[in-house]
């Protein structure tokens, strides 16, 4: 019994220590939409000091994650048409989650990549553009 409750006890601890080690990387402000939690974070990578980005198009797109769980959400952000002669398209895909305990979203992952102009223009790249 004291073999069991003790595992019982290593298991819980080692949950725990997973829950707390698992921290978002953004929390959104009380009453944000998912996609302004994004826009907040993103922030200086979309625009200068003057709130001007250097791009033709940038495309939103949020998708949840099924068909009855809106508490989880994926977007992607695309800044298309940039100025940079490198690069034709540079891509953040983020992925959110609703905390009912504080009613207000987090982001729990992000990922940035470019799509190039020169080399393979069709394919996105962990790497910045030369």
């Amino acid at each position: 019994m004291k073999l069991i409750l003790a595992t019982m006890m290593i298991v819980l601890a080692g949950t725990a220590m997973a829950e707390e080690a698992r921290k978002p990387l953004f929390t959104g402000q009380l009453g944000a939409a998912p996609v302004q939690v994004v826009y907040e974070y993103l922030g200086n990578r979309l625009t200068n000091e003057l709130g001007i980005g250097e791009y033709q198009r940038l495309a939103i797109q949020q998708t949840s994650a099924g068909p009855e769980n809106f508490k989880k959400v994926n977007i992607e952000l695309q800044m298309q048409g940039l100025m940079d002669d490198s690069v034709r398209t540079q891509r953040f895909q983020l992925g959110l989650s609703f905390d009912d305990a504080t009613s207000v979203w987090l982001i729990d992952s992000a990922k940035q990549d470019w799509q190039c102009r020169r080399g393979n223009s069709k394919g996105w790249t962990q790497k910045p553009c030369k």
